[in-house]
């Protein structure tokens, strides 16, 4: 009777716990714990999965974000009725109070980290859009230079001393400008080609991405954009047209989620630098929502559902699953 080492050359081994590492897919064996034999396949973006995170400590939306999953950072926005410039700051777990915006404000963009964010741009209702930036340094925020346009509803990509601003909604329509921020003060980038509002954002000053939004009166939009420091060149289309969505990544790993078309979108899909593949769904569909961290580590708060939400979503990826043999 043939035998797995007689067939294979070596036993199966015996593990008291289920590995995680991509260099164990392949692998066959017993866990000891479980009492069961298990074999590991491997992971990648097909098998990342939304789940349910800390709640923030007030419902809001289109509001500025930056940071990662375990170190997310939101401020400003929508909270009901008016405007906020309430900070909060996540840990993986839950969200805490920070330091308040100076300036009070909506329809704002943010990049950067949780202890080094950027906050710019946006909007205070009647009829005032805002130029004003400013610095967070994980306690407090203090000014930095103003925007040369001012417009709301904008993205935004890169870091506190090397941030992009790009697109949005000024006074007079929708924008096709591009500033770049040197820690201290903004100049102009490469214009856009097509003015827009409601865009997302990834990657940085000088390898940013921009996707989706609205060309008014048109219908939401499903082109992306590369910039390269100088100027924007196409890339691949999202396959759900969306305005009002999030993003998250790098240019050539970026990760697209919620929106709508107007309708509100849960699809999430992920960039490769060419193409845009559809990966897991949010559990809750929204606009106006955040996002932060990486294409297989990245988080997903707030925004409107119906009415606004404080729920938080951590998307994984995980590097092997875990299959159980079974005799059927």
């Amino acid at each position: 009777m043939a035998t797995y080492k007689g067939t294979k050359g070596f036993t199966v081994q015996v593990l008291a716990s289920d590995p995680t590492s991509s260099d164990t897919a392949g692998l066959l064996f017993f866990n000891s714990t479980d009492n069961k034999f298990k074999y590991v396949r491997p992971g990648g973006l097909s098998a990342g999965t939304w789940a349910s995170g800390g709640a923030m400590s007030s419902t809001r939306a289109i509001f500025g974000d930056a940071g990662t999953q375990t170190a997310g950072l939101v401020f400003g926005g929508s909270a009901g009725s008016g405007h906020t410039n309430v900070t909060e700051e996540y840990n993986g777990s839950a969200w805490t109070s920070g330091g308040d915006l100076g300036t009070s404000r909506y329809q704002l963009a943010g990049c950067g980290t949780q202890t080094a964010g950027l906050g710019f741009g946006g909007y205070v209702h009647p009829g005032s859009f805002k130029v004003a930036t400013e610095e967070y340094n994980g306690t407090s925020w203090t000014d930095g230079g103003d925007m040369t346009t001012a417009r709301a509803n904008l993205g935004a990509a890169g870091l506190q001393t090397a941030g992009l601003a790009f697109a949005g909604l000024t006074a007079g329509g929708v924008s096709n400008a591009t500033e770049e921020y040197d820690g201290s003060s903004w100049t102009n980038g490469g214009n856009i080609g097509t003015a827009k509002t409601n865009v997302a954002g990834a990657g940085t000053q000088t390898a940013g991405l921009m996707f989706g939004g609205l060309v008014p009166p048109s219908a939401a939009q499903n082109n992306t954009q590369e910039y390269n420091g100088t100027s924007w060149t196409d890339g691949g289309n999202l396959n759900t047209a969306r305005q009002q969505l999030a993003g998250c990544g790098l240019q050539t790993l970026a990760l697209a989620f919620g929106g709508s078309v107007p309708a509100l979108k849960a699809e999430t899909e992920a960039y490769d630098g060419t193409s845009w593949t559809e990966v897991a769904d949010l559990a809750t569909a929204r606009r106006f929502l955040g996002g932060a961290g990486t294409q297989t580590l990245a988080l997903g708060f707030g925004g409107y559902t119906a009415p606004m939400t404080a729920a938080t979503e951590e998307f994984t990826v995980p590097e092997v699953i875990i299959k159980t043999v079974t005799d059927s």
